[in-house]
């Protein structure tokens, strides 16, 4: 493993756990689309991720699921299924970008998902560059992406308090200070909330953007489409 650098404030620390030298390769190529602004390093077991995360968690975790817990012991998407609902209990506001032959795993760990609050993206190996490169960009800023994973369920499932968010803010008109309020939680937990509930809609931010609309707007109009608001 290579020593741990400490980034400058104006750089971005990701850890990559892959231990495929073909799909390394792959994901340093995309990583090279961030520029100057990123400090690499190349994690192969479940054993080293854990020892370089205890000792500096990084901006960003791209981590395959099938993986070794150490050099000895052969690859398993059972044993990075369980080091990833463990991480996301001990670090709850890590940022992580699933890049895995086997996303379909995560649907197991749904719930725990959820109830992540760092951003959470999900990409194929299959994918295109151009793809993994947005859910790798997404994670880091904070956001959650899961539509690939979701279509494995039945049906639109949003916890209590993101239905009492949606419902403050498109009935009521309230904004975020005062939905943090109602709630008793504090701002940055509202945003959290809405980032999960623009993944179960099928809503992305920076398209709304690119676009022109207005993010609230249009999460309203989704949510009164399926019932979730009168």
């Amino acid at each position: 493993m290579a020593s741990i650098t400490t980034p400058d404030s104006d750089l971005y620390t990701i850890f990559v756990v892959e231990d495929h030298p073909t799909t390394l390769a792959g994901i340093h190529s995309i990583l090279q689309r961030f520029g100057s602004k990123i400090v690499v390093e190349t994690l192969k077991t479940l054993q080293e991720a854990r020892e370089a995360i205890q000792q500096l968690p990084p901006n960003l975790l791209v981590l395959d699921l099938q993986l070794p817990e150490n050099s000895r012991e052969p690859a398993s998407t059972e044993t990075g299924i369980q080091f990833l609902k463990d991480l996301m209990q001990t670090y709850p506001h890590l940022n992580i970008a699933i890049h895995s032959s086997y996303p379909d795993a995560l649907i197991r760990i749904l719930p725990d998902i959820d109830n992540h609050r760092g951003g959470f993206t999900v990409t194929n190996k299959d994918s295109s560059t151009e793809k993994a490169f947005e859910r790798f960009n997404a994670a880091l800023q904070g956001y959650t992406h899961t539509r690939d994973i979701r279509s494995l369920k039945a049906g639109l499932e949003l916890k209590p308090e993101w239905l009492s968010t949606l419902d403050l803010a498109c009935t009521e008109g309230y904004q975020d200070r005062a939905i943090a309020k109602h709630l008793h939680v504090s701002e940055s937990m509202v945003r959290n909330y809405w980032s999960k509930i623009y993944d179960v809609l099928g809503i992305y931010p920076e398209d709304e953007k690119e676009e022109g609309r207005n993010l609230r707007i249009v999460t309203c109009l989704k949510a009164r489409e399926e019932g979730l608001v009168d």
